[in-house]
């Protein structure tokens, strides 16, 4: 009866888990840009012990916070989330036999067995897209809420990092200019013996001693077989809890 309703609703969740999945992007590219201009700033800034300074550290602190912040929440909205789909074509052909056969067993005619068992996998099919569309919606909820946070947390991060970079154009204005200390050494007026004693340190007469050649490693036997290379090994996040079915509270 709600079969249609239903799967429109399921299929418009999956499109929302693409949708969030695609988001993502914008704020993980903010974050890289704040996060790199905010280290040239603090870099480049020279820091005095004036009212101006602590100004552009705090300013500078609300930054820094916010880029973690951001960091957090759009790690949150994509780590962790598993979501439901319907059974296989193979499953869900079994169920209706299964239910076929239920129906012959208990004394209904060939007509009135597959109208029954219609019936039943009708409901089937429709209770478990509702219970999937609501397990979806309420993963696209929690991961939405926390790309949102991610981004109103770069919003933040941009707005103070305007008064850290005035700060810092100013402080470049007004600050005095680095000065070089060049040294040269007069080497003319060296004495004659130095040199010369600087002469026979550095060129004399003793030739190094060669070192000897390695010996040349054993060559493997004719009939051993090669051990070829090693396994590759990584990690995945292989011990997610699995979902309950009596619990409709997200995954996170």
């Amino acid at each position: 009866m709600f079969g249609e309703l239903f799967q429109k609703q399921y299929d418009f969740e999956l499109e929302q888990r693409n949708s969030i999945a695609s988001a993502t992007n914008i704020p993980l590219v903010a974050i890289t840009i704040l996060a790199s201009a905010t280290s040239a700033l603090l870099l480049d800034y020279q820091y005095k012990n004036t009212l101006q300074c602590y100004f552009f550290l705090a300013f500078a602190v609300i930054t820094l916070v916010s880029i973690v912040f951001s960091v957090f929440c759009l790690f949150r909205s994509f780590w962790n989330y598993e979501y439901q789909k319907l059974p296989t074509s193979t499953s869900l052909k079994q169920h209706y036999q299964d239910l076929h056969a239920w129906h012959i067993q208990n004394g209904n005619h060939s007509k009135d067995a597959i109208e029954n068992a219609a019936t039943d996998f009708s409901s089937y099919v429709e209770a478990k897209l509702a219970e999937a569309a609501d397990w979806n919606g309420q993963n696209n909820i929690v991961r939405g809420n926390y790309l949102h946070m991610a981004t109103v947390a770069v919003a933040i991060g941009v707005a103070s990092l305007i008064p850290v970079g005035l700060i810092h154009i100013y402080n470049k204005a007004n600050s005095e200019e680095k000065t070089h200390q060049v040294r040269v050494l007069n080497l003319i007026n060296q004495p004659k013996q130095e040199m010369q004693m600087s002469n026979q340190s550095s060129g004399g007469g003793n030739k190094p001693v060669a070192t000897p050649a390695p010996a040349p490693a054993p060559a493997p036997a004719p009939n051993s077989k090669p051990s070829g290379p090693p396994n590759l090994v990584f990690k995945g996040n292989a011990d997610m809890v699995k979902p309950n079915s009596h619990n409709n509270s997200p995954k996170k």
